[in-house]
């Protein structure tokens, strides 16, 4: 197991610190996870993680600009609110350079990357999105792209409300059974 001490006293944020700073995607955000803190099916599922994260911290290295933090970090608040002696941190990409460095370092490089910290030790990490969520996100950004009369921003807004549809029919469960399925390092 590798170490994870030096970014123990880094500065990081609680979820409602997170939303409270976010400059991007803030109102999607909140009714995201205020969706899912309500989902009592997403609830129900979440109790098989109890033993494997129990006394565990949840490091999450982000930004608020992406669409996949938008969509799975609400999952790990669900995990944090619900089990208990989980702990969440978040932390910025962009202000925890060495932060960075020992997540890349651990072989992960897109955000939301995530360590599982077992006493300082990294027992488990995940990154960016569930793996059936490449291609149904690749198939929504194909589709948009052939469809030439909208704009940049009307294809963002239609990509997160297509993503949004796809993680509410089964992606949420995948991020939660990515997480359980993961295999001690």
């Amino acid at each position: 197991m590798n170490k994870v001490s030096e970014f123990k006293y880094s500065k990081f944020l609680n979820w409602n610190e997170y939303i409270d700073s976010m400059s991007e995607n803030k109102e999607n955000f909140k009714k995201l996870t205020n969706k899912i803190l309500k989902d009592k099916d997403l609830i129900n599922k979440i109790n098989k993680l109890n033993t494997k994260l129990n006394n565990k911290e949840i490091i999450v290295l982000t930004e608020d600009f992406c669409p996949d933090s938008l969509f799975n970090i609400p999952i790990l608040i669900l995990i944090a609110e619900n089990l208990d002696s989980v702990t969440l941190k978040i932390y910025r990409r962009s202000e925890n350079e060495e932060l960075n460095k020992i997540f890349i370092k651990n072989g992960l490089s897109k955000i939301p990357a995530i360590f599982v910290l077992d006493k300082n030790n990294i027992k488990y990490k995940w990154e960016e999105k569930p793996e059936k969520a490449y291609e149904i996100q690749s198939s929504i950004i194909n589709k948009l792209k052939q469809n030439p009369e909208m704009d940049d921003n009307e294809k963002k807004n239609s990509y997160l409300k297509l993503s949004e549809c796809e993680y509410e029919k089964n992606l949420w469960e995948e991020t939660i059974n990515e997480i359980y399925n993961l295999k001690e390092l």
